[in-house]
């Protein structure tokens, strides 16, 4: 299987595609999130692993975007990571001669604290991403420049790591999906995202959807609401259900969204990450029963009408 993701290479997304993978097949470093789905699409690859939230900086809106407006492709997956940032040298220089820092601008600001305790007075440069931080140290190979990156990147460019967990923030970390065609079978322990267009812009509309989950005892993980695109003011909402799209609470309240909305798309319907089955969800698959036991007594009804 050929995966593609967002480079360049020596990412936390190439970390989390390797992981994903399990470290066989061809990984394919892409200079975008919009390459990414583009080639998932055209099949030139089978699935692409791209970000999609962070703990720090919140959602990354180019991937809500593409999914929502761009693509009909599927999160077949997800994966959490932690994010772990370095500092890395040339091989065999030290922090002393440091002049400049360079690393994504994320990255520079998550570790704040650390660069003003340690590198206080160096320049700190911005790159395009933590992989290119490092290539840039490689490339000059002298003392006087530094990188904030991640592990892999460090290994991938020969640095040498001087100090590690420099980030201000410790358990800080990314959210990454696997994008595709399919929709995984249940596991007892899954998630369903969606993203749905209100009808119309006035009052009560936003709790008019909410209830539709909360009267079915449906937990909401996530709400986020993104521009339309279409008109200044109009939004569309981002919600992140627990349960899988073959439950059956979960396929009531779609229904019930789908009948009284502009519009519904449904984003996937996957496993949590780090996620297995629990009490909980054994509870849920009860639940899941005793709607399926309503919906035939009612059937059962319907069935003596005319009789």
């Amino acid at each position: 299987m050929t995966v593609a993701f967002l480079g360049p290479e020596g990412t936390f997304t190439e970390t989390a595609a390797r992981l994903i993978t399990g470290g066989e097949g061809d990984l394919r470093a892409l200079g975008d999130i919009t390459e990414v789905f583009r080639a998932v699409e055209e099949g030139e690859v089978q699935r692409g692993v791209v970000p999609i939230e962070n703990t720090l900086e919140g959602s990354v809106t180019a991937t809500l975007d593409a999914l929502a407006f761009d693509t009909e492709l599927l999160i077949e997956a997800e994966l959490e990571i932690p994010i772990a940032l370095v500092v890395a040298v040339a091989s065999g220089a030290g922090l002393d001669a440091v002049e400049a820092v360079h690393s994504h601008p994320v990255a520079l600001a998550s570790c704040r604290r650390w660069l003003a305790s340690n590198l206080a007075g160096v320049e700190r440069v911005p790159a395009t991403s933590t992989a290119r931080a490092a290539q840039l140290v490689a490339e000059d190979g002298g003392t006087s420049l530094a990188a904030i990156v991640n592990p892999l990147a460090a290994e991938r460019y020969g640095l040498d790591v001087v100090a590690r967990n420099v980030a201000d923030v410790q358990g800080n970390s990314t959210r990454f999906i696997v994008v595709g065609r399919a929709l995984p079978e249940p596991t007892g322990w899954d998630k369903t995202s969606v993203v749905v267009f209100i009808e119309e812009n006035r009052p009560g509309a936003l709790l008019k959807l909410l209830e539709i989950f909360a009267e079915r005892d449906l937990n909401l993980t996530k709400i986020e609401s993104r521009p339309t695109k279409a008109e200044l003011g109009e939004y569309c909402f981002f919600l992140d259900v627990e349960g899988h799209l073959a439950g059956e609470r979960v396929g009531d309240a779609l229904s019930a969204v789908h009948r009284t909305h502009r519009a519904v798309k449904v984003l996937g319907s996957y496993r949590r990450s780090g996620a297995r089955r629990t009490d909980e969800a054994e509870r849920i698959a009860a639940d899941d029963d005793s709607y399926r036991a309503a919906a035939a007594w009612l059937t059962d009804w319907r069935a003596r009408i005319g009789r």
